[in-house]
Order: structure tokens, then sequence, then C-alpha cells
């Protein structure tokens, strides 16, 4: 029974796990500050702030998961770079890797997921 749950666990991991290709070329790893950013951050319109604690926190708040952390500038640029504006939302609405589509929030507007994602690329400004 172990060594199923062991090869469960391998299995999960693998897919979830960032491919290289998945992951821009000009994206880099998040220092300390960002890490530290990432985990206090949340918009400060109150509506917002709660969809992103239920939708997106727990993915762009935690480094290692493939997606580009809350504050994180320059991971976000990266992917703006390669996709555009556009090409995020499209991310957001579709899925993208290990994100599901529409992030968990099934009932969330283009202007929502607009909103949280001008939120997440900047460093906490509004």
């Amino acid at each position: 029974m172990t060594g199923r749950l062991a090869v469960a666990a391998l299995v999960l991991m693998t897919a979830c796990a960032p491919r290289a290709a998945d992951v821009p070329p000009n994206a880099t790893e998040p220092d300390a500050a960002h890490v530290a950013l990432a985990e206090t951050i949340v918009p400060d319109d109150p509506d917002l702030a709660a969809i992103y604690d239920r939708s997106c926190r727990t993915c762009h708040a935690l480094p290692g998961l493939g997606a580009p952390l809350a504050g994180d500038s320059a991971a976000w640029e990266a992917r703006r770079a390669e996709r555009g504006d556009d090409g995020l939302l499209a991310s957001v609405k579709s899925g993208r890797n290990a994100m599901p589509a529409l992030g968990y929030c099934p009932d969330c507007t283009d202007e929502e997921f607009k909103a949280l994602i001008a939120f997440m690329s900047t460093e906490g400004e509004q």
C-alpha cells in the first residue's frame, strides 16, 4: 500500500510541476522580498480581496507552484510580453498548465479577472 501511495504522489507532483516550455524564457525566480510581498498583499477593494483570497491566493502567494507571484511585476511582465493582456485573460478563462479554467472563480466577470491580473502584476499598487 505504501508503494502505491508513493507512486500516486510522484505522478501528482509530476503532473502539477511546471515544464520548462511552460515558463517564459525571461521569467525570473522570485527573491525573498517578492515572496514576503506575495504573502501579505491583498487588493484594496473588499469584493476583489474576497475573490483573491478564495480563488487566487493559494497559487499566487506561494513560490514553486509555477504561477507568477502576486506583486512580482517582473514575472508577470515576462508572461505579458509573451502573451499580451488578452492572452493573460484567455489563460485565466481557459486554464493553463496547473491553473484551472476560470481560476476557481466561475462567477467572475472579465472585468474582475482583469482587475485581479492588474493587482497581481504590480508591486502591490492599485
